[in-house]
């Protein structure tokens, strides 16, 4: 039998690391029962709709989880409810028409069929507001979140296929840096011990050499020799992340997810973190997924970067592109909110108006038309497609022409 290892050589022709297809991930939020009557002449999908009530996202739902899909509703088989019709029923069916009992489960929509690739050595970068799917989506990759439907592939081995040995093979080439460097530590284990569990696990190397080893990792990161036997509380939040990093670079990863590893430091902070993983994507020819909220800090590393909104791309394209000639109506609005340091100069600030649409009930059609200022009939309708308007600038938005060139 062919490992996993040996695939993944045999297989590696693309020039993309990472190549992402229809990628979903849905949470199911709420099950209920629900009494739907239906009208002569009028079908079930119509009854369904007119009866659904509006619904609202509990209060225990994450925030990574905050985007939805429509409720679905399964008709529940007569031996299943009791056997003989209720008064109800009974009633409904006096007037000319049905009640039907059924079954419905809402699901939120956190990633909502987005499709990239990563090549060899580049630094994608992903903003977009808080509870569009960022971070679901970099877990869902990593295989952290089992993901709904899609296909994702890591060096041209489809890993969504991948089962349990097969799997725990693979994990050191792919990494995560979590955002909160306070609580992803393990309090009561030494620096030397969190950096170093991962590497005896997986036995990276010979117990003779595994001291040496993770001080060499903690000074390419950094951190001074004796912080080995120290724990995470004797340090700041900078130190903490740098920690968190060089527990990333321990497996000698080639794919690492950095979500919002900055958004907790002070900004002075930001730029040595910032500068320290552009140092190492140098010398380790490290290829990186860098999700954030800070519009300067994703234009300062990433090579591409893409635009998220409610679960899905909404632009994506070069820096310099995406920066200096937007297209998307939600991105312009984001650059416009980007402060600048020169006190005499008036930016053109775009206020979206009213709120993000309910992540239990998303509208139809473009997801972004109920803050759009050029929304029209068409985008309250027909979803855009996500197409390629020259030089790998995609963008999904009906003020641009829908055929694909």
């Amino acid at each position: 039998m062919q490992t996993t290892e040996t695939t993944l050589k045999s297989e590696n022709s693309s020039p993309y690391i990472l190549e992402v297809h229809d990628l979903k991930k849905h949470f199911l939020i709420r099950k209920e029962w629900k009494i739907v009557k239906e009208q002569p002449g009028e079908t079930k999908e119509q009854a369904e709709k007119k009866e659904q009530p509006e619904r609202e996202v509990p209060a225990d739902v994450s925030a990574s989880e905050n985007n939805s899909e429509e409720a679905s509703a399964e008709e529940i088989p007569a031996e299943q409810t009791s056997e003989q019709p209720s008064e109800e029923e009974k009633e409904g069916e006096k007037r000319g028409g049905k009640v039907k009992l059924v079954y419905r489960k809402t699901y939120v929509k956190a990633v909502d069929g987005v499709s990239f690739n990563v090549p060899y050595g580049e630094t994608l970068g992903i903003v977009g507001e808080s509870g569009c799917g960022k971070s679901t989506m970099g877990r869902s990759i990593l295989r952290l979140h089992e993901i709904t439907a899609g296909k994702i592939l890591f060096k041209g081995l489809d890993i969504t296929k991948l089962k349990g040995a097969e799997m725990r093979k693979l994990r050191p080439k792919m990494q995560i840096v979590f955002q909160d460097p306070y609580s992803s530590l393990p309090p009561r284990l030494p620096v030397g011990e969190i950096i170093g569990e991962a590497v005896k696990i997986h036995k990276i190397v010979p117990k003779s050499e595994y001291k040496d080893y993770i001080i060499d990792i903690m000074r390419k990161c950094g951190l001074q020799d004796f912080y080995f036997d120290r724990y995470p509380h004797e340090f700041s939040g900078g130190q903490r992340q740098r920690i968190c990093i060089a527990r990333a670079l321990a497996l000698g990863p080639e794919f690492i997810v950095c979500d919002e590893p900055v958004s907790a430091l002070d900004v002075s902070i930001q730029a040595q973190i910032v500068n320290l993983l552009k140092e190492l994507q140098r010398d380790l020819n490290l290829t990186y997924m860098f999700i954030s909220h800070d519009l300067s800090v994703v234009k300062h590393i990433s090579d591409r970067v893409g635009v998220m909104y409610l679960g899905k791309f909404v632009e994506m394209g070069d820096k310099n592109a995406i920066f200096n000639s937007p297209m998307h109506p939600y991105t312009l609005a984001l650059l416009s909110a980007v402060p600048v340091a020169d006190p005499h100069y008036e930016v053109k600030r775009i206020i979206l108006q009213g709120d993000i649409p309910s992540p239990a009930n998303p509208p139809k059609g473009c997801k972004f038309h109920t803050r759009c200022a050029h929304c029209m009939d068409i985008c309250k309708e027909v979803e855009p497609k996500f197409i390629d308007y020259g030089n790998g600038h995609l963008c999904a938005c009906h003020l641009y022409p829908q055929e694909e060139r």
